[in-house]
């Protein structure tokens, strides 16, 4: 009988000590037996040392690097770099997975033959199957679903990493939007599984509860802006998409500044970005929303934008 590959699993660990042990716990227990548990403590001051220590003295399959703080993205970096697998998966590391969460994910792509399979998270579903990168690239870039953008729903082939020297950005918030749109592009067919696999912990102290809303609305911008320099060899479509992407937000800072989320000065800023910019909207791949939006914008300096989206928001 074939053996089935060895697929790595890597946990950045910083101060989650109240949430670990179960973190581990759904991993050491996985029904797909052939893996390794690479932990990263990215210098922790809790116990969160003492727990992963405790741990990788009982069980063989845990590996642990202990390093001075230096954030998510490297500790992620590091522990792919280390990692012995023919296939890659990341967990935080206060959140937990079903136990089927590798096995279930491993057997889609080995039957679909793919290089990326996606699952849901906390109830959230795909509502694809299989489809080409291509495809999924386009999907990423058009609609920006957290589905596709997060990096821990996922399996991956290793290769694409090192390969194609695809790593994720050090010293970067979200840094899931500014990597996962590379993988897809080096993805020739990505599955996705109907069912939530992964249970993400939202929690006070996380960068997702307490990140300020305008940073993560420019820290989109910037995957936008550089998807467009990474996808410039690509065909005209996806090019397009990634042109679509930074008109989309754009839209998405000026509709947070009409209902006060953001400040109120970017409301202007981004109505005189769109209007002056129509050059680079005919490059954009334009649906009907967007045609509408783009009309209403151009009409009495963005008047009747801003009240449509009032409208929308009430």
């Amino acid at each position: 009988m074939k053996k089935k590959p060895l697929i790595s699993i890597i946990v950045p660990c910083y101060n989650v000590e109240p949430y670990l042990k179960e973190c581990l716990d759904s991993l050491i227990n996985q029904t797909y037996k052939n893996i390794e548990i690479i932990i990263i403590n990215d210098g922790s001051t809790d116990k969160t040392k003492e727990i992963i220590d405790t741990y990788s003295r009982k069980h063989d399959i845990i590996h642990v690097i202990h390093q001075d703080n230096a954030g998510l993205s490297e500790a992620r970096n590091v522990g792919i770099k280390e990692s012995s697998g023919q296939f890659i998966a990341l967990v935080d590391s206060d959140d937990s997975v079903s136990l089927k969460f590798i096995e279930k994910l491993y057997v889609n792509i080995e039957t679909d033959g793919s290089d990326i399979c996606v699952c849901g998270f906390n109830n959230n579903v795909p509502n694809k199957k299989c489809i080409t990168g291509q495809q999924a690239l386009m999907h990423l870039l058009m609609e920006q679903e957290n589905i596709d953008i997060l990096a821990w729903n996922k399996l991956y082939k290793k290769e694409l990493f090192t390969e194609h020297n695809i790593s994720y950005p050090k010293g970067k918030i979200h840094e899931d939007n500014l990597t996962t749109y590379k993988l897809y592009s080096k993805a020739k067919k990505i599955s996705y599984i109907n069912e939530s696999l992964y249970n993400y912990r939202i929690r006070e102290g996380s960068i997702m509860k307490t990140q300020k809303k305008l940073e993560h609305l420019q820290a989109r911008e910037q995957a936008a802006r550089e998807s467009i320099i990474y996808l410039k060899n690509c065909d005209n479509e996806i090019r397009k998409a990634a042109n679509t992407s930074l008109l989309l937000a754009k839209y998405a800072i000026l509709d947070n500044a009409i209902r006060g989320s953001i400040d109120k000065k970017y409301k202007n800023q981004t109505i005189a970005w769109i209007r002056q910019h129509d050059d680079f909207k005919r490059k954009c791949k334009v649906t009907k929303k967007l045609r509408f939006y783009n009309a209403l914008i151009n009409i009495a300096n963005g008047i009747p934008y801003t009240i449509f989206r009032k409208i929308i928001h009430e």
